[in-house]
């Protein structure tokens, strides 16, 4: 079916409270772009991208400027073809960064259309593996005192999550190691811990770090350094003693590709909406799955689960603290630490824009 007409909206959605990481800083909100493709028979695909705030509007003229004029009237079932188009139409000044980002709503429009016209769910359409995913609460709580990211913790079990991530990049890494044994005591060793530092040290001090942290037995450690020194990532995995995740801050299936020829990760974890949408991230799992690796997930939780439940090597799916739940119609489901899958059509949800609409910004 071909494409009639497509819609962009961008928005700045704000936070419950103010949250830190160590790269991004302090966060109040973030910014989103929800693309609205409708063919020549009426069916509609939604999708969206989300990225930190003040960063949505210049995506939303990417998709405007640049892909539009090429996918109207072009055949939407042709995900792939259309891919390849936005890709080579933005090659010069893109392969990668906003560009990625500004495919990946396109491409999750794209695919929510496709389910919607075959009125199955995208995990099924994607391969169909199983229908509950393992999930973490993806806490963000740098600027926390101890006492609140614990009582967050509590929050997180009783709300029936498995395990948790806590952030990692204080002043020194004492304070670090403090706060991480403070949640370890408090949550037990039946609870999976996890801790994530946003590229908060060099690689010497990462290997510090990673050794330290071994006393805690942490599921993993996230993005210790900057998240393209690969050979650096290579040195930490093979010389440290915690295992390492990294991958939300990559934006191409090659770069994916790289990371894996150097050994240099335990656990990927590709985010559809900085990686150029489900088309590479389903790829990318594949190629870790061909490297005998996990596949994870980072932010955009009620969407990546149609996708991980897609995956047989899908280890882990991230709740992020940047959550649409009061904006769509079916949120995500968590039973006793899974994330249990839709089988509604598409992605499985539909946007409340009366909701949305206050903090609409183009």
């Amino acid at each position: 079916m071909n494409i009639k007409s497509i819609q962009v909206l961008s928005y700045t959605v704000p936070l419950k409270e103010p949250v830190e990481a160590y790269a991004a800083g302090l966060m109040t909100g973030f910014g989103m772009v929800i693309v609205i493709i409708t063919d020549e028979n009426g069916n509609i695909g939604q999708g969206y991208t989300t990225m930190h705030s003040k960063q949505e509007l210049a995506i939303a003229r990417i998709i405007e400027d640049t892909y539009k004029p090429i996918l109207i009237n072009s055949d939407s079932s042709r995900i792939e073809y259309l891919w390849k188009q936005m890709w080579k139409q933005s090659h010069y000044a893109g392969r990668g960064g906003p560009v990625s980002f500004a495919i990946a709503a396109v491409d999750a429009a794209l695919w929510d259309l496709l389910g919607k016209r075959l009125k199955q769910p995208l995990w099924k359409i994607l391969g169909g593996y199983s229908p509950n995913v393992k999930v973490y609460a993806g806490n963000i709580d740098l600027n926390f005192p101890i006492a609140k990211i614990l009582e967050n913790a509590t929050k997180n079990i009783e709300e029936g999550y498995k395990a948790i991530k806590m952030r990692l990049g204080r002043s020194t890494l004492k304070e670090d190691i403090e706060r991480v044994e403070a949640v370890r005591n408090h949550i037990g060793d039946e609870i999976e811990l996890m801790a994530d530092a946003n590229e908060a040290w060099r690689v010497d001090q990462a290997l510090k770090a990673s050794n330290e942290l071994s006393n805690f037995n942490l599921t993993w450690l996230e993005e210790p350094i900057t998240p393209d020194d690969y050979k650096g990532y290579a040195y930490l995995k093979n010389n440290g003693k915690t295992p390492i995740a990294a991958g939300e801050n990559l934006h191409t299936l090659q770069e994916f590709q790289l990371l894996f020829h150097y050994n240099g990760v335990d656990f990927p974890e590709p985010d559809y909406t900085t990686c150029g949408g489900f088309t590479p991230f389903m790829k990318i799992a594949k190629l870790a799955e061909a490297n005998n690796l996990p596949v994870m997930s980072h932010g955009a939780h009620d969407v990546h689960i149609q996708l991980l439940a897609a995956c047989p090597n899908a280890a882990y799916m991230e709740v992020h603290a940047f959550g649409i739940e009061e904006y769509i119609s079916h949120p995500l489901q968590i039973k006793e630490g899974y994330g249990l899958v839709s089988d509604l059509s598409g992605i499985g949800f539909e946007f409340n824009f009366d909701k949305l609409k206050q903090y609409k910004t183009n």
